[in-house]
């Protein structure tokens, strides 16, 4: 699914947190989103699941408005996984992951199909937390509760996977193995992935394309050999940065603050 973006406008009250956002992401690539805080990442991505809605411009999922979908239809074709879900719910893994399927489901009620539990228990495999299907949410750590979401949202089976920080609370180990499963995932399944992240070293190692965004807007965007460059990195983010090559990619390893923020004295 191609998604187009016309001329996006998000505010807060009285303060712009998206202007002038004009973008395409093509289907069967990872596009990552990058920049400071409050550069509008996390933002960018509730307004493309319509879960704010701007207050100009427009975006298209295969040539037809976003506000055109009902939020069945809608679910159906697009996953957002937000970091900061609460813990509470009072819900297994399974449960939880099997409410993914809730938009798959006739409009008269939702019973369990083998198919749906088929694709619950496979993914669960394939991210490594079937050993985790009877335990209880509150029960789980924030690592573990991260990879739960990631699996929600690809049982989802969507066109479209926005995952915001899916890196946070996460040890090296599932850093990669997560954002490998998800690349091979967007790849086979030709999946519009968008992943707004802190991580300049996993965007460097997994994006096929890069948006970068400050103050709400995009400074730069295309390949990462486009985008990853020294002087536009630490204009953007005030740090000294070195570029490694490897096999072709410019890996970001940030190095020290060019300007340090007074707690030395």
């Amino acid at each position: 699914m191609k998604i187009v973006i016309e001329d996006l406008e998000v505010w807060y009250s009285s303060i712009p947190a998206l202007r002038d956002i004009s973008l395409e992401v093509s289907e069967g690539e990872m596009t990552f989103v990058i920049g400071p805080n409050g550069a509008g990442k996390s933002t960018l991505l509730k307004t493309i699941a319509y879960i704010v809605k701007p207050k100009a411009g427009a975006i298209y999922i295969d040539g037809k408005s976003i506000s055109r979908f009902s939020p069945r239809d809608l679910g159906k074709i697009v996953a957002y996984v937000d970091p900061q879900i609460s813990k509470t719910i009072p819900s297994t893994v399974l449960e939880f992951l099997l409410t993914a399927r809730y938009p798959h489901q006739a409009t008269l009620g939702f019973s369990i199909q083998r198919h749906d539990l088929e694709i619950v228990e496979k993914i669960s495999r394939q991210m490594n937390i079937a050993h985790l299907l009877n335990r209880r949410l509150d029960e789980l750590s924030s690592g573990e509760l991260q990879r739960v979401l990631i699996a929600r949202a690809l049982a989802q089976k969507p066109g479209v996977l926005l995952l915001d920080e899916p890196s946070a609370f996460l040890d090296l180990r599932y850093r990669l193995e997560i954002l490998d499963y998800v690349k091979t995932s967007t790849e086979m399944n030709k999946i519009t992935c968008i992943v707004a992240i802190h991580d300049l070293y996993l965007a460097s190692l997994y994006a096929d394309k890069i948006i970068m965004m400050n103050n709400g807007e995009i400074v730069a965007a295309g390949r990462p050999e486009e985008v990853l460059k020294k002087e536009l990195l630490e204009k953007v983010y005030r740090v000294k940065i070195h570029l490694l090559n490897i096999n072709g990619k410019n890996i970001v390893i940030p190095l020290e603050p060019i300007e340090r923020i007074g707690l030395w004295v």
